[in-house]
């Protein structure tokens, strides 16, 4: 794994081990519980965190059609027909792998190839990878924090 691509593995995996340790310790009514306002749900959020780790990547860097394991991407999912807790952390470690695989065959060159996005405009692979970092860090800080939130009876005792 060259610098850039064991940069963006570290960056990843720096916060994976606490977030992991909040979503395994809460029960699944807790990760499908929304707060107020129509936010989203934990379980929501490890979809997403998952869904963009793995298809942002596939439909910018590789230019493979996007896949949804589940049926239908988490933006048009609905709260009741969810997975289930186990389902969503097995999506995020299988998707954690393909990550780690894909940044060991991703060398400095390729990290500077510049490619399209909808959204950023022209970016490398390496800034891609960043926002992939970053979407992460977003979305795991959320996790930990309706943890705080969550209702006590939903929580374990």
């Amino acid at each position: 794994m060259g610098p850039q691509a064991r940069f963006a593995w570290d960056s990843l995996e720096l916060r994976t081990p606490a977030m992991l340790r909040v979503v395994e310790g809460l029960p699944e009514a807790a990760i499908r519980w929304q707060p107020p306002n129509g936010a989203n749900a934990v379980a929501w959020l490890l979809w997403h965190i998952a869904e963009v780790e793995d298809n942002w990547v596939r439909d910018k860097v590789y230019g493979l059609p996007r896949r949804y394991p589940f049926g239908v991407s988490v933006r048009e999912a609905v709260l009741e027909r969810y997975p289930a807790k186990p389902e969503l952390l097995a999506y995020f470690h299988e998707v954690r792998a393909l990550t780690r695989q894909r940044l060991e065959e991703t060398g400095e060159e390729e990290m500077e190839r510049m490619i399209e996005d909808g959204t950023f405009g022209s970016i490398s692979v390496r800034q891609l990878w960043g926002g992939v970092v970053t979407s992460f860090a977003w979305h795991a800080g959320q996790i930990s924090y309706l943890k705080r939130l969550i209702p006590g009876e939903l929580k374990p005792e």
